[in-house]
């Protein structure tokens, strides 16, 4: 009987999880702002203020990412290149991996509603916030 217990507690934790993880990659879709690089625990770079907004765009497992710029009315001036990506699963990690034959690749070390962590193939670690676009106009 522990036994049994044991797996069906098993089953469910590893379906709780990989509900979890699916879920999360819904939260990529949107406007994110850099906020710091760091690399082995140390900040490269922070940036209090960036003039570029990254914005992700998910449909399953295929997706691309662009630069806009905010501007002052709530809108954006979005430039025309875009660099598409492809969703991989290896083991418990999310991969973004970008352009044809692999030759980039970003893992999601944290991804919800307002944060968003990701990792490049040199080990930086490259932090991000939620961003919101406001229209100043209005105020």
């Amino acid at each position: 009987m522990k036994k049994i217990n044991f797996v069906i507690i098993i089953l469910y934790g590893l379906f709780f999880y990989s509900c979890n993880e699916s879920k999360n990659l819904q939260y990529l879709n949107g406007y994110w702002d850099i906020s710091s690089v760091s690399i082995e625990g140390k900040e490269v770079k922070n940036y209090p203020f960036s003039g570029t907004i990254d914005y992700f765009i998910l449909d399953e497992n295929n997706g691309y990412r662009k630069k806009v710029k905010p501007k002052i009315d709530g809108s954006f001036d979005v430039t025309m290149h875009e660099i598409e990506f492809k969703i991989e699963m290896k083991k418990n990690d999310i991969y973004l991996v970008y352009g044809k034959g692999k030759n980039f690749v970003e893992s999601i070390v944290k991804l919800d509603s307002t944060k968003m962590i990701l990792k490049n193939m040199d080990g930086f670690f490259y932090e991000y916030k939620r961003f919101y676009p406001n229209n100043f106009l209005d105020e």
